[in-house]
């Protein structure tokens, strides 16, 4: 049985959302390094109507993701316009100043695997999503076209029960040429962490 369609929430109705949620209104939402991303890449549907689907349609209801939001940090400028080098999330956040990038989602019961508790294969796609959009909000100028998952290696640490809201963090740490290596997990209220992921992506060669 589909689930049924809802209107996407705009940014400012999430942002009401989520700020009424203790542990992501403060500190997250009210930390001033970070600044909303007014572009919902993630649920926009492109070219035309056959991109960004997933998040964007099939799981864009009442019982899948309800709200989602993405906030950023930029890091310190460098002279390649790359993000400066890190190795992981947890030394990412030991540098108040590196650049980094948390959403925050809000699930319904409908993406669940065993009762009330949210499938992997989720927390496998919000990961790699919130990941492959650190790369286009950390690098500067842009790639000049798509960026694609070459591995991503999950650990997953504890469970995500629904409904229920997370928020996935995620940093690049290295850049060579065309690939780019991302750190992310997933936490959830009071820091827990649910998962956590190292991984891959690489540019598409430029067209000549």
């Amino acid at each position: 049985m589909a689930h049924p369609a809802h209107a996407t929430p705009s940014i400012e109705t999430s942002l009401a959302h989520f700020r009424t949620i203790p542990w992501i209104a403060n500190p997250h939402l009210s930390d001033p390094t970070f600044h909303v991303v007014t572009t919902n890449a993630s649920r926009t549907l492109v070219q035309p109507g056959n991109g960004h689907t997933l998040t964007g349609e099939t799981w864009n209801t009442e019982k899948t993701i309800t709200h989602l939001i993405t906030t950023y940090r930029p890091g310190p400028p460098s002279p390649s316009g790359l993000p400066p080098p890190t190795t992981t999330t947890e030394e990412a956040d030991a540098d108040a100043g590196q650049a980094e990038l948390r959403r925050f989602y809000t699930f319904g019961t409908g993406l669940n695997a065993h009762p009330n508790l949210l499938h992997g294969g989720v927390i496998a796609t919000i990961l790699d999503s919130a990941m492959g959009n650190a790369i286009w909000q950390a690098i500067q100028p842009r790639p000049k076209g798509p960026t694609f998952t070459v591995n991503l290696n999950i650990t997953y640490k504890k469970p995500v029960s629904t409904p229920g809201s997370v928020m996935v963090r995620a940093t690049v740490v290295r850049v060579e040429g065309r690939k780019i290596w991302v750190s992310g997990r997933v936490e959830g209220e009071g820091g827990v962490v649910h998962a956590s992921a190292e991984g891959m992506w690489l540019s598409a060669k430029s067209k000549i």
